[in-house]
């Protein structure tokens, strides 16, 4: 297994997915991977931080980021295979292009009150939206579905990336706090409200989160949400610089359970940022043996919505993944 040097245009990447992430029967992937660096903002930068542990350069620490956020996901749900299904042929909206977002939303809402079946293709519509670079009219779609909708997450946490991605990461982190007041140990809300977090400079109330979501999955004795926890918490570790102690968090995992190949990934690509290659290696060789044929990390970043990537950084070109990281999955 390969990484891609490089990524597609953004343009050609939003079959929007979401987990983000994965039982649904949404025709397109759901990404996992939620944009840090917003093409209209600079609001979520990440903190200087001291530390005394191995050095990583930002840009690989972010890559390899992007690879570990892979693993959890895919080793967390039974995904499709890594390229989406052409979506269902879109639905003529019940309005015409011409028409203003404001005249559009009364249409939309009662159209999908009488015709709730036309959310599928309302789905493609969004993709569409999202490939032409028309994302305040995707948001506007989206914002009916969960007003018509409210009960169904999916649009949500559809509309909190698209918001984070168009510079507006405190209407996205509203919206993933809406989630889990109504699930506190949805993995998907708890992984990336915690990632917009750390990358707002609330680093220590992203893990302090954690740790009471873990307190009370263990209080309910939900041993897999608890588990899910950890692995989140590992990886705030590493985007926090502390990288022994992420390191010996995916440890204890793996001997909790030597089945999860998702500790031994994690690892790997932890040990290969470090130049550790031997061990690298011996993690890898783990991962092999364990992982599932779909779990396809290059076609996983490659799928929708992957400009909503975490590839991102002041001293990097957009798109691009560095030869190191490029190299861990090989």
């Amino acid at each position: 297994m390969h990484l891609s040097t490089s990524l597609p245009n953004h343009k050609a990447l939003h079959h929007l997915p979401l987990s983000p992430f994965l039982t649904s029967n949404f025709p397109f992937q759901r990404p996992t991977l939620i944009s840090t660096t917003p093409r209209f903002s600079t609001a979520l930068t990440v903190s200087a931080r001291r530390n005394t542990t191995p050095q990583i350069s930002p840009f690989l620490r972010t890559a390899g980021t992007a690879v570990l956020t892979t693993a959890l996901l895919f080793g967390r749900f039974s995904l499709a295979p890594a390229k989406a299904d052409a979506p269902p042929t879109p639905l003529h909206p019940p309005y015409s292009a011409e028409e203003e977002p404001e005249a559009q939303k009364p249409v939309l809402e009662q159209f999908l009150e009488s015709h709730p079946e036309s959310s599928t293709h309302l789905r493609a519509l969004v993709q569409q939206k999202i490939e032409a670079g028309e994302d305040a009219e995707a948001l506007s779609v989206l914002q009916s579905l969960i007003r018509s909708q409210p009960r169904e997450s999916e649009w949500k946490f559809l509309a909190a990336r698209l918001l984070n991605e168009m510079g507006r990461p405190e209407e996205s982190r509203a919206l993933f706090e809406e989630i889990l007041a109504e699930n506190p140990l949805s993995f998907e809300a708890l992984f990336e409200n915690s990632i917009l977090m750390d990358r707002c400079g609330e680093g220590k109330a992203a893990l302090e989160r954690l740790e009471s979501a873990l307190s009370a999955a263990k209080s309910e004795a939900k041993e897999k949400e608890a588990r899910d926890v950890r692995f989140i918490i590992a990886q705030i570790l590493f985007l926090q610089k502390k990288v022994e102690e992420s390191l010996a968090s995916y440890r204890e995992l793996a001997m909790e359970d030597p089945k999860d190949f998702r500790p031994y990934f994690c690892q790997g690509v932890i040990y290969s940022l470090l130049d550790r290659n031997a061990e690298a290696k011996e993690q890898f060789r783990k991962y092999k043996e364990l992982a599932p044929r779909k779990f396809e990390v290059e076609g996983y970043l490659q799928t929708p919505l992957s400009r909503m990537k975490i590839f991102g950084s002041d001293d990097s070109t957009p798109g691009k993944v560095s030869e190191p990281a490029a190299a861990v999955a090989e």
